[in-house]
C-alpha cells in the first residue's frame, strides 16, 4: 500500500498525517484505529499549538491539503474560519500569530515545490517573525513585573463568557471600539491583570491595555500588550491577504494536485536526506 501511495509531503509537522489518510481513502485503502495501542504524548492541556510556532504550520498545511483534497473548488469554509481565528487572535492581543499566519498563506501561495526548500529553514524562520511581539516574549513569573493594578473584582465583569449571537455581538464590539481608542502607557509597564491560561479569552482580552498570560504548562507568562496601530494594520492585512488567496485557490488547487506525484516521490526526498545516486549513498 505505502509503494502506491507514495512517500509523505513534506509538512514538516502537521496534518502530514491526515493527509497520507486521505490519500489512501481515495486510492480504496481505509484506515482504522487499533484498539489498545498507544503511544506516549504531553497533555494536551500542557500545550497551545494554535498559537505559537505550529500555528504557521497547522494554517499552512490546511491549505496545501485542501488544495489537494477539498471538493469544493474554493476551499469551503476555510478561508471564513480562518478570518474567525485571525480576528479572535487579534482582540486575544496574539499579534505574533496573526502575522505567522500570514507568513503561513504566503507560503502556500509560493507552490508546492517551495515545501523541500523550506524544510532546513522554516521553523527559524517562524520563531524570528515572533520574537519581534511582545507575546511570544516568555518570562520565567510575573513576580518579575510590578503587582496588578486591577482587582479581580472589577475584572470579573469581562470574565463571564458570552453565551447568545446578542452578547457575542456586544462583547465583539466593545472590544473593536477599545481598539479605536490608544493604549495607556502605564499598563505597559505594570499589567492589569495576572492571568491563567484558560481565563485569557478574546472578551476578556479586548478590553484590557497589559495583562500577563501564563503559558499553557504553566512554566511562564508572557506579557501580553495592546496595541491600536498593529491590530487595524494586522487586520487589514490579514483580510486582503484572505482575499487574495481565496480567489488564487482554484489555480493553486490545479497546481497542487498536478505536483503530487514529485512531492509524495522518492527523487525529492532523496535529496532532502542526502542519499541515492547523486550523492553516491
Amino acid at each position: 500500500v505505502a509503494e502506491k501511495l507514495g512517500l509523505p509531503l513534506p509538512l514538516f509537522i502537521k496534518w502530514d498525517d491526515a493527509e497520507y489518510g486521505l490519500r489512501a481513502a481515495e486510492l480504496g485503502h481505509p484506515t482504522a484505529s487499533l484498539p489498545g495501542v498507544a503511544i506516549w504524548h504531553m497533555p494536551w492541556s500542557d500545550k497551545d499549538d494554535a498559537v505559537d510556532w505550529q500555528a504557521y504550520f497547522h494554517l499552512r498545511n490546511r491549505m496545501v491539503v485542501a488544495a489537494l483534497h477539498s471538493p469544493h473548488r474554493y476551499g469551503g469554509r476555510m478561508f471564513l474560519d480562518s478570518l474567525k481565528s485571525t480576528l479572535k487572535h487579534l482582540l486575544s492581543l496574539q499579534y505574533s500569530t496573526v502575522v505567522v499566519q500570514q507568513k503561513a498563506m504566503r507560503d502556500f501561495v509560493a507552490g508546492p515545490l517551495a515545501l523541500f526548500d523550506s524544510l532546513p529553514t522554516s521553523l527559524s524562520d517562524v520563531a524570528g517573525v515572533r520574537s519581534q511581539y511582545d507575546d511570544a516574549r516568555v518570562i520565567s513569573s510575573p513576580r518579575e513585573l510590578p503587582l496588578p493594578s486591577m482587582s479581580m473584582t472589577k475584572a470579573e465583569r469581562f470574565l463571564k463568557p458570552p453565551s447568545n449571537p446578542v452578547t457575542i455581538g456586544r462583547s465583539l464590539l466593545a472590544g473593536l471600539v477599545h481598539n479605536l481608542m490608544p493604549a495607556k502607557p502605564e499598563h505597559h509597564e505594570r499589567p492589569q491583570l495576572n492571568l491563567a491560561h484558560p481565563d485569557a479569552r478574546w472578551f476578556m482580552m479586548s478590553r484590557l491595555d497589559g495583562a500577563t498570560v501564563a503559558t499553557a504548562d504553566a512554566r511562564g507568562v508572557a506579557y501580553r500588550k495592546r496595541d491600536p496601530k498593529v491590530f487595524w494594520g494586522l487586520l487589514r492585512e490579514s483580510v486582503a491577504e484572505h482575499v487574495r488567496v481565496a480567489r488564487e485557490f482554484p489555480t493553486l488547487r490545479r497546481t497542487y494536485r498536478a505536483a503530487l506525484p514529485e512531492l509524495t516521490g522518492s527523487k525529492r526526498w532523496e535529496k532532502v536526506f542526502g542519499i541515492g545516486a547523486d550523492s553516491g549513498k
